[in-house]
């Protein structure tokens, strides 16, 4: 497993995000840096990258074929409503409206890498232990990327859990999970580090990034790095927010390159809190949604944290069928298999079973 390459000890100052140019060497984007005060921290090599502290931002405008981006700090879309419940045998309303069972005597999703950027997965869960497959802490980088938030093994219960004793079934319960811990036990994040969980993610070789986070401002930088990610072949799945705005999604869910998802409930209607400006590719189950918890145990929350996981399961189940589908390939599919929901501006809701269903057909014309 690839580290990001620490540089020198973080120390206080203004850090910004270095994207270099690559008509120039590093050594001299390195050397002209430092020469002006910055101290590296951390270089994303499949980015071309660096993260970097300076005690002043004056001088940076001078530099040579160099893009500068101040970091700043990024929240997981927080679920508006939580509650721990005991466990019980029933499949997950999201997983059955989405016709998951029905694909599974085909497709389980075994062996696609589905990496979960969150904060961090109780990788001893007995829903998870068995599709866990490590990871890298953003953060602490010598430490395993355990979850003491809940929000990221809640997103992963929902992708692979696997226990039916507790009524866990994930939508693709024989993929691989990995842990990309970027956001802390408070649910936030530096851009800095999401950048960093992005580049592990393309020198791993994820098949899929689940990315159950957003952010209101557009950044250069995450677009670049999502770009990069798309070129390689990965399929990034992203949440388009919690405030109920008619007007704009958040990034990374805007950008062209992202799958985005939004919420529905189990009356499928969209979901009141769901942001539906602009393009929203997909709808899913979002609210009142079962899953794994910390501490072995269960929880029940709602939010697009939610929906997107119930799309990262479905793109599993169809990966392991075709590993050679392109992004666009696959958001043409989800959207041509969807369901269509209630209400007077109705959604359209992932539907894992007809998805398949034409993609064994061949229906599709790209």
């Amino acid at each position: 497993m690839y580290h990001p390459e620490y540089l020198e000890p973080p120390r206080r100052g203004i850090r910004h995000i270095y994207s270099l140019s690559r008509k120039i060497s590093i050594r001299k984007q390195l050397r002209n840096l430092q020469k002006i005060g910055v101290r590296p921290i951390r270089y994303l090599h499949q980015l071309g990258m660096l993260i970097g502290e300076r005690d002043d931002h004056r001088g940076l405008e001078d530099l040579e074929e160099l893009s500068v981006e101040p970091d700043i700090c990024v929240t997981i879309t927080e679920p508006l409503a939580s509650k721990t419940i005991m466990p019980k045998m029933a499949l997950p309303w999201g997983v059955e409206k989405i016709q998951a069972p029905k694909v599974w005597k085909w497709s389980r999703g075994k062996g696609i890498r589905v990496a979960v950027i969150d904060t961090g997965i109780s990788s001893y869960h007995p829903a998870l232990q068995r599709n866990y497959r490590g990871g890298i802490n953003i953060l602490s980088p010598y430490y395993a990327p355990e979850d003491y938030n809940g929000h990221g093994t809640h997103v992963a219960g929902i992708i692979a859990g696997r226990f039916t004793e507790m009524g866990i079934l994930g939508v693709a319960p024989k993929a691989f999970i990995y842990a990309v811990k970027a956001f802390n036990r408070q649910g936030s994040a530096n851009l800095s580090d999401l950048l960093a969980a992005i580049d592990w993610c393309v020198d791993n070789k994820m098949n899929i990034i689940n990315m159950s986070f957003g952010m209101r401002n557009v950044s250069d930088s995450l677009h670049r790095a999502v770009q990069i990610a798309y070129q390689k072949g990965i399929i990034m799945v992203a949440a388009t927010g919690n405030q109920g705005n008619q007007m704009h999604i958040d990034y990374p869910a805007r950008y062209p390159e992202t799958i985005s998802v939004g919420s529905i409930s189990p009356q499928e209607r969209i979901s009141s809190f769901c942001n539906t400006g602009g393009k929203v590719d997909i709808f899913a189950p979002g609210e009142k949604i079962i899953s794994t918890w910390l501490d072995g145990g269960v929880k029940q929350m709602s939010g697009t944290s939610m929906a997107v996981p119930h799309v990262s399961g479905t793109i599993a189940l169809l990966l392991y069928l075709n590993q050679q589908l392109t992004v666009e390939q696959i958001r043409y599919l989800l959207g041509r298999s969807a369901s269509v929901g209630k209400g007077l501006d109705p959604p359209r809701v992932v539907n894992a079973y007809q998805a398949l269903k034409n993609l064994s057909q061949k229906v599709m014309h790209w």
